[in-house]
């Protein structure tokens, strides 16, 4: 998956998954776009992500969302980050 709009914090190439030399994970991050997951662009939350060291969707940061569920909630109980904390 591509977007445009969106580019690697590391390389600044357009793509998704594996292939960035500039990365510690050598995958690229789209950490640029509150929307989408950084790891692979989806909407989705979760788990489900292919490119991700946890297997779920992380989006970037904004829009006073926590980037692991999407809530604005603050503190613990989200489900979906790994320490049980909303991050924003």
């Amino acid at each position: 998956m591509s977007t445009t709009s969106t580019r690697c914090r590391y390389c600044n190439s357009t793509s998704y998954g594996s292939g960035c030399i500039h990365s510690p994970t050598r995958k690229h991050e789209h950490r640029d776009d509150e929307k989408h997951c950084e790891w692979c662009g989806s909407t989705s939350y979760g788990s489900g992500c292919i490119h991700s060291p946890t297997r779920k969707h992380r989006h970037g940061p904004g829009a006073n969302k926590c980037i692991w569920c999407g809530s604005t909630s603050t503190g613990g109980g989200c489900i979906h980050s790994p320490t049980g904390k909303h991050e924003k």
